[in-house]
Protein backbone atom coordinates (compact mmCIF):
# COMPACT_ATOMS: atom_id res chain seq x y z
CA UNK A 1 0.00 0.00 0.00
CA UNK A 2 1.22 3.39 -0.86
CA UNK A 3 2.23 5.73 2.03
CA UNK A 4 0.04 8.99 2.26
CA UNK A 5 1.33 12.53 1.45
CA UNK A 6 0.36 15.36 2.17
CA UNK A 7 0.57 18.00 -0.16
CA UNK A 8 -1.76 21.30 -1.89
CA UNK A 9 -1.63 24.03 0.87
CA UNK A 10 -0.27 21.08 3.88
CA UNK A 11 -3.92 19.41 3.19
CA UNK A 12 -3.39 15.53 3.50
CA UNK A 13 -4.80 13.33 0.19
CA UNK A 14 -6.00 10.04 0.05
CA UNK A 15 -5.45 10.40 -3.81
CA UNK A 16 -4.52 7.31 -5.29
CA UNK A 17 -1.13 7.21 -6.40
CA UNK A 18 -1.20 7.14 -10.14
CA UNK A 19 2.17 7.58 -12.27
CA UNK A 20 1.01 10.74 -13.15
CA UNK A 21 0.38 12.34 -9.50
CA UNK A 22 3.75 10.38 -8.39
CA UNK A 23 5.07 12.56 -11.03
CA UNK A 24 3.89 15.54 -10.08
CA UNK A 25 4.43 14.85 -6.72
CA UNK A 26 8.22 13.61 -7.14
CA UNK A 27 9.10 17.44 -8.48
CA UNK A 28 7.08 18.92 -5.34
CA UNK A 29 9.33 17.25 -3.22
CA UNK A 30 12.03 18.47 -5.21
CA UNK A 31 10.94 21.90 -4.53
CA UNK A 32 9.75 22.42 -8.21
CA UNK A 33 6.47 23.30 -9.50
CA UNK A 34 5.15 21.62 -12.89
CA UNK A 35 2.11 22.88 -15.28
CA UNK A 36 0.70 20.76 -17.71
CA UNK A 37 0.60 21.38 -21.49
CA UNK A 38 -1.79 19.90 -23.99
CA UNK A 39 -0.68 17.75 -26.41
CA UNK A 40 -2.94 18.94 -28.79
CA UNK A 41 -3.88 22.52 -28.52
CA UNK A 42 -0.75 23.60 -26.40
CA UNK A 43 -2.87 24.65 -23.34
CA UNK A 44 -1.24 25.23 -19.95
CA UNK A 45 -2.54 24.50 -16.68
CA UNK A 46 -1.07 25.53 -13.06
CA UNK A 47 -1.68 23.48 -10.79
CA UNK A 48 -1.30 20.54 -13.49
CA UNK A 49 -4.04 18.59 -15.08
CA UNK A 50 -4.05 15.32 -16.26
CA UNK A 51 -6.28 15.99 -19.47
CA UNK A 52 -6.76 18.78 -20.99
CA UNK A 53 -10.04 21.01 -20.03
CA UNK A 54 -10.90 22.79 -23.58
CA UNK A 55 -10.35 19.56 -26.09
CA UNK A 56 -10.06 16.59 -23.17
CA UNK A 57 -6.39 15.29 -24.72
CA UNK A 58 -4.25 14.01 -22.56
CA UNK A 59 -1.87 16.52 -21.41
CA UNK A 60 2.12 16.30 -20.45
CA UNK A 61 4.58 17.93 -17.77
CA UNK A 62 6.47 20.70 -18.23
CA UNK A 63 8.50 22.34 -15.92
CA UNK A 64 7.67 25.93 -14.43
CA UNK A 65 9.87 28.59 -13.86
CA UNK A 66 8.22 31.72 -12.95
CA UNK A 67 8.59 32.99 -9.12
CA UNK A 68 7.07 35.75 -9.39
CA UNK A 69 3.45 37.13 -9.53
CA UNK A 70 0.98 39.99 -8.77
CA UNK A 71 -1.66 39.29 -6.22
CA UNK A 72 -5.03 39.13 -7.83
CA UNK A 73 -7.28 37.70 -4.95
CA UNK A 74 -7.58 36.59 -1.50
CA UNK A 75 -9.40 35.69 1.45
CA UNK A 76 -8.67 36.07 5.70
CA UNK A 77 -9.63 32.78 6.91
CA UNK A 78 -10.67 33.59 10.25
CA UNK A 79 -12.59 30.03 11.22
CA UNK A 80 -10.32 27.38 9.81
CA UNK A 81 -10.61 23.78 10.05
CA UNK A 82 -9.49 21.68 11.98
CA UNK A 83 -6.33 20.78 10.66
CA UNK A 84 -5.49 24.02 9.93
CA UNK A 85 -7.38 25.69 13.24
CA UNK A 86 -3.82 26.36 15.09
CA UNK A 87 -2.74 28.83 12.00
CA UNK A 88 -5.69 30.73 11.88
CA UNK A 89 -6.27 33.53 11.17
CA UNK A 90 -3.94 33.06 8.19
CA UNK A 91 -4.67 34.70 4.10
CA UNK A 92 -5.04 32.01 1.10
CA UNK A 93 -4.44 34.24 -1.97
CA UNK A 94 -3.99 33.58 -6.13
CA UNK A 95 -0.99 35.22 -7.70
CA UNK A 96 -1.14 35.87 -11.45
CA UNK A 97 2.57 34.87 -13.41
CA UNK A 98 3.44 37.24 -16.15
CA UNK A 99 2.36 33.95 -18.47
CA UNK A 100 -0.80 34.46 -17.11
CA UNK A 101 -1.36 31.36 -15.49
CA UNK A 102 -2.18 31.40 -11.17
CA UNK A 103 -1.42 29.57 -8.61
CA UNK A 104 -3.07 29.37 -5.29
CA UNK A 105 -1.34 29.50 -1.73
CA UNK A 106 -1.06 30.52 1.43
CA UNK A 107 0.67 33.95 2.21
CA UNK A 108 3.03 33.14 5.20
CA UNK A 109 4.81 36.29 5.80
CA UNK A 110 2.80 39.50 5.90
CA UNK A 111 3.51 42.24 8.40
CA UNK A 112 0.49 43.96 7.03
CA UNK A 113 -2.95 43.39 5.25
CA UNK A 114 -2.30 42.07 1.32
CA UNK A 115 -3.24 44.89 -1.42
CA UNK A 116 -4.11 43.53 -4.89
CA UNK A 117 -1.31 43.69 -7.54
CA UNK A 118 1.18 43.81 -4.67
CA UNK A 119 4.30 41.66 -5.52
CA UNK A 120 4.59 37.54 -4.47
CA UNK A 121 7.01 35.33 -4.73
CA UNK A 122 6.54 31.28 -4.87
CA UNK A 123 8.41 29.82 -1.99
CA UNK A 124 8.30 26.40 -0.33
CA UNK A 125 8.12 24.89 2.97
CA UNK A 126 9.27 21.03 3.88
CA UNK A 127 7.57 20.40 7.37
CA UNK A 128 8.86 17.00 7.32
CA UNK A 129 9.76 14.13 4.85
CA UNK A 130 5.99 13.36 4.23
CA UNK A 131 4.60 17.01 3.75
CA UNK A 132 5.69 19.78 1.28
CA UNK A 133 3.88 22.60 0.92
CA UNK A 134 4.00 26.15 -1.61
CA UNK A 135 3.24 29.32 -0.27
CA UNK A 136 3.37 33.25 -1.28
CA UNK A 137 6.08 35.57 0.22
CA UNK A 138 6.07 39.22 -0.01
Amino acid sequence: MAEKKEVYLGYTTDKALTPWYVEWLAALEQERIMKSVCTSCKAEYLPPRQHCQKCLSVTEFADFTETEAKLVSYVIVDFAPESLSSKAPYVVAIGEFPSGLRLTAHITNLMSLPEVGMALKLGFDRVDDKKVTYRWLV
